[in-house]
């Protein structure tokens, strides 16, 4: 019964436009945020899923471990539907809801994916994204709809510093969108990936930002609302105006300060892309922040602010390991950090 539920709240986003937020710092470090902005009344938790595990079609098995985010009801999971993670390369892949999506027609090839599965096949498949392209492109994996969440397009990073945007907008295979996004100030890309429009149109956005930025007497605001295009350039330029971070905890630090910047609070907030049928409106309802060098996951949720971490080497991806979960909704992780050991005695 509570799969039958997770579907219909799925279903809300393809009635709605629900907003989600990525983005890829610009330093070495290789850190990347995301936020997951639904209506309310979904939840979620982390699934480990080893090496060696059953993916959702055609016999194909996990050839690298992962840590996905899933979504679920009453603490029970849909498995294979995996929203965003990353696995034992370093690879991370994302769903986001992209109004005027329209997929290809399932077939029974042995190459074909469900969509609600294509991070599932990406992350147990792929160890990067030129990796994952190849396969798109030359048709060895192909991917169709419907989805139970409606339009989505994807986005995956790697250890290497190099994303990749994937998108299906005419219905055929290859994708419409497979490109590759260095985050090279946009000769490819910006190292960001948002909502409607498509990908290739938000990069246009941002070099004409750039025009008018560099033009004598400019008139620029930094763009203060949570539609996806305002947070896509409202993203790079406050990534890109980041001093070089001279520590591994100052670049987390600068990770976060710019996920704030797009974090949704709950409630009625205006300038979200949520509609009517999202109930208290589109918020932030958990963000991730994923270390692609180190192979380590962090998250937050609505309910608890504090930081919590799983690297991949701890969380038993090995062959023959058991699954394992957490369940966001339950709080048993902490939510403070007492302070009262730090106190220095005067």
């Amino acid at each position: 019964m509570a799969a039958w539920t997770n579907l219909a709240l799925l279903a809300m986003c393809a009635v709605g436009a629900c907003g989600c937020s990525n983005f890829l710092m610009e330093n070495d470090y290789r850190i990347s945020c995301r936020t997951m902005d639904l209506g309310g009344g979904l939840e979620f938790g982390v699934r480990t899923i080893p090496a060696g595990a059953a993916l959702a079609s055609h016999g194909r098995v996990a050839a690298y471990g992962m840590v996905a985010f899933v979504p679920g009801d009453a603490g029970v999971y849909l498995p294979h539907f995996v929203t965003g993670g990353m696995n034992t390369a370093g690879l991370s892949c994302d769903q986001q809801v992209l109004q005027g999506t329209r997929y290809a027609n399932p077939t029974n090839a042995s190459t074909d994916v469900g969509i609600d599965h294509f991070c599932e096949w990406a992350l147990g498949s792929a160890a990067t994204v030129r990796e994952a392209a190849a396969a798109l492109r030359n048709g060895s994996v192909t991917a169709h709809g419907p989805s139970v969440a409606g339009g989505q397009h994807f986005v995956l990073r790697d250890a290497a510093g190099e994303s990749l945007a994937v998108e299906w907008l005419d219905g055929t295979n290859p994708p419409s969108t497979v490109a590759l996004d260095l985050n090279d100030g946009g000769a490819t890309g910006f190292g960001v990936f948002t909502n409607e429009p498509p990908f290739p149109w938000h990069v246009t956005n941002v070099r004409h930002a750039a025009w008018k930025m560099a033009n004598a007497r400019p008139a620029f605001t930094v763009p203060g609302t949570f539609y996806p295009d305002e947070r896509f350039l409202r993203l790079h330029l406050l990534k890109a105006a980041m001093p070089p971070p001279a520590s591994y905890e100052e670049a987390m630090m600068q990770a976060l300060h710019v996920l704030n910047s797009v974090t949704v609070p709950m409630g009625r907030q205006l300038g979200t892309d949520s509609s009517a049928g999202e109930g208290a409106g589109d918020h932030t309802m958990w963000a991730s922040v994923m270390d692609h060098k180190t192979k380590t996951i962090y998250w937050r949720t609505q309910t608890n602010q504090n930081l919590q971490r799983l690297a991949l080497a701890d969380a038993r991806l090995e062959p023959g390991a058991p699954e394992g979960a957490i369940h966001f909704g339950k709080n048993d992780l902490p939510w403070f950090h007492d302070a009262a050991s730090a106190v220095k005695r005067l």
